[in-house]
């Protein structure tokens, strides 16, 4: 089987792909021989780097019930279903800078901030999963949903790393990419045959990162570095391809060995 004919005409829609990982899975799957929307926050430059792809281009909040309806809708008259959903939004530490202190410490942290992060991270993969899960279920055979997590959701940081820093880790990320990894596993066998769902639990990928955290982060990863985003458009492929067709409820970790030791 060549490689083109693992995705030939699969209807996919890329959720969050305007960030870091999200603009490397877009450029890639454009690339197949797929249909293909991607979709993303107002404040992104989406619908540009849909033109920029040639594909479609969509903007969602997805922690708003209304506004996944509309893209699912919007998905259907375009596409005329459904094969593939990617789940890769994530709140980001500007999307999160105005409901409170994102960086004060656990004693005093704003019950705004968690719950806005809750709300975008986990609620919003269980609003696209359930309205895009109900499209795929009504137009496809064999249905694909893949959810992008974080080491994060695995283990504990190593909050030693962020002193000195300008930033920290969040504790409602870390929750709600647990969550993602559990919901995951929970609609594989809910869906069981119809719809194989998967988890990817990528490490910690540059975007930019001063030196001294990217020395700190780096020891702590047998690989000693971070990961670049290209590292992760792999297992991206290998999910939305035939070749895992026999593959759901699993989570697969990218991390550089970070999670071994």
């Amino acid at each position: 089987m060549n490689q083109t004919s693992k995705f030939s005409g699969s209807r996919i829609l890329l959720v969050g792909a305007t960030g870091v990982l999200g603009r490397g899975y877009a450029s890639a799957i454009a690339e197949l021989n797929v249909q293909l929307i991607i979709a993303d926050t107002a404040q992104s430059d989406v619908l540009l780097y849909a033109k920029e792809l040639n594909v479609l281009g969509c903007e969602i909040d997805i922690s708003s019930e209304d506004s996944v309806i509309k893209c699912i809708k919007y998905v259907e008259n375009q596409l005329g279903g459904l094969d593939a959903v990617i789940n890769n939004a994530a709140a980001t530490s500007e999307s999160l800078m105005n409901s409170g202190d994102l960086f004060e410490d656990f004693e005093n942290y704003p019950l705004s901030v968690w719950q806005k992060t809750i709300d975008v991270n986990l609620t919003g993969a269980f609003l696209l999963s359930r309205e895009a899960g109900k499209l795929i279920k009504k137009t496809s055979k064999y249905g694909n949903m893949i959810n992008i997590s974080s080491i994060y959701g695995l283990v504990a940081p190593d909050h030693r790393i962020y002193e000195n820093q300008p930033f920290k880790s969040l504790p409602g990320y870390s929750a709600s990419k647990s969550g993602i990894i559990g919901l995951s596993k929970w609609m594989s066998t809910w869906w069981g045959g119809s719809i194989r769902v998967n988890c990817v639990t990528p490490g910690g990928v540059f975007n930019g990162h001063n030196e001294s955290f990217v020395k700190e982060y780096s020891n702590r990863v047998p690989m000693g570095r971070m990961a670049n985003r290209d590292e992760l458009v792999g297992i991206i492929l290998y999910l939305l391809s035939d070749a895992s067709s026999y593959v759901t409820g699993q989570n697969f970790v990218v991390d550089g060995g970070y999670t071994a030791w």
